[in-house]
């Protein structure tokens, strides 16, 4: 059987060449190593003290190796099959891929102890590579005629990488030796705003529109709902750069910094509480009722969501630094992270599916999508990766060493789940092209 997809709308022949995304998405395991490797040598010190170099490793090894590898991937694939316009120059992003990977390679060497120099080449490797990614794409998305709500969201998204990357430059300059800009908290506090809520959260959001009516057979929100969300989100990201016009101050509660924090609450609310709301409820209306593993992430994922407001503002108005860790973990580990997770389970199988096995339709009996990767292994991956999640809030909560220790243990275990599924997946899809070569 063929497992047929519906895809109303999208233009699936402009879709890249599968090495495209998939050596992206192939990074998200190998960065999951690299960061239970993290946790198990720094132990504790790991999810502290927000300034600790080793939080700000392991904070950017999920923020570029996990979720920008995915999300680059997944824009690889989306952005010419959604707007119609396919990825100019799509052979610089294998030049992207190992740009990205020799950054955050340098990055982490330099906070984990290695020289001045290693961050001057990371910051050179990723401001390369974000061009290389950023030029092309945004190119694709700006010249599509396509203007529903998931194109204009993918605009947004990529619009707040390009903004998000450059104050992380600037900032990173200081561990280059270079010196710390003057508004370095302010510049880190709206950095954080477009990151997590412009790219992360943007991206996140106008996908969903897509992928998940067209996985689950679920209905999409309403149009008027799309338009709202996306009008707070743009709103969130243009008021905390009022912060910048203020005058220094030593008043605590109205410093810039937290200011810029309050203002982001229009998209904070739009992408943390109406968005995990609306697909939730989306979801428990879809028309294909069968178990589907994957589904498991997406209610985690969005569940935790829920909890990043009341967490947010407990981070900005607590003298406690453990609430502003825990609301970084369960952000990029909890929320992010399981979703991009689910969607590699889903996302991984298509792809193969269409480029490998589309072809030999009628020649030969092809697996379904569902069938090139068991609900099994989908389920195992997702209890790994909840128990990792639960294992980190504790080490932040406690504070323990040997917690810190095993919530390394259980994020590797999650990157050798996940990575073995991928390659299964691909495996099975060259398996069958081989045993019927295309002439």
């Amino acid at each position: 059987m063929n497992g047929g997809m519906p895809n109303a709308g999208l233009s699936l022949e402009q879709a890249p060449h599968l090495l495209v995304p998939a050596s992206f998405f192939l990074m998200v395991p190998l960065s999951l190593l690299l960061a239970g490797a993290i946790l198990m040598h720094a132990g504790v010190a790991s999810l502290s003290h927000p300034w600790n170099p080793q939080v700000i490793a392991l904070t950017h090894v999920g923020t570029i190796g996990v979720l920008l590898m995915g999300m680059v991937g997944a824009l690889y694939q989306m952005t010419p099959v959604v707007a119609g316009t396919p990825v100019a120059a799509i052979r610089v992003a294998h030049g992207v891929h190992v740009l990205l990977l020799t950054g955050l390679v340098c990055f982490v060497w330099r906070l984990l102890g290695g020289p001045a120099f290693a961050m001057t080449l990371a910051g050179y490797s990723l401001a390369m590579a974000l061009l290389g990614f950023l030029l092309p794409v945004g190119w694709s998305l700006a010249s599509s005629v396509t203007r529903d709500e998931t194109t204009l969201g993918m605009r947004l998204a990529v619009a707040s990488l390009a903004v998000l990357a450059a104050m992380g430059l600037l900032v990173a300059r200081g561990y280059a030796e270079s010196g710390f800009p003057d508004n370095r908290f302010l510049l880190t506090q709206v950095h954080l705003t477009v990151a997590l809520l412009g790219w992360v959260g943007g991206l996140i959001v106008s996908i969903s529109w897509q992928v998940v009516p067209m996985f689950y057979l679920a209905p999409s929100p309403a149009k008027r709902s799309r338009q709202a969300m996306l009008g707070a989100l743009v709103a969130g990201l243009i008021l905390p750069f009022a912060a910048f016009a203020m005058q220094p101050n030593n008043d605590v509660a109205l410093s810039p910094t937290r200011l810029a924090a309050v203002a982001a609450l229009p998209a904070a609310l739009a992408v943390w509480f109406f968005h995990p709301l609306l697909t939730l409820h989306s979801i428990h209306q879809r028309k294909r009722r069968r178990t589907d593993a994957s589904l498991l992430y997406w209610r985690a994922g969005l569940s935790v969501a829920l909890l990043l407001v009341p967490l947010a503002a407990m981070a900005s108005l607590a003298d406690d630094y453990r609430w502003q860790i825990l609301f970084g973990w369960l952000a990029i580990w909890g929320w992010a992270g399981m979703i991009l997770h689910g969607m590699l389970t889903r996302i991984m199988p298509f792809l193969v599916w269409f480029h490998r096995l589309t072809p030999l339709i009628g020649k030969m009996r092809v697996p379904s999508i569902r069938g090139l990767l068991s609900q099994g292994r989908i389920k195992t991956g997702f209890a790994i990766h909840l128990a990792s999640l639960v294992l980190g809030a504790a080490t932040i909560v406690t504070q323990s060493d040997i917690l810190a220790r095993l919530t390394g243990l259980a994020i590797t275990a999650t990157g050798f789940s996940l990575g073995s599924s991928l390659v299964h997946v691909l495996h099975l899809g060259q398996r069958h092209l081989l045993q019927h070569p295309i002439k």
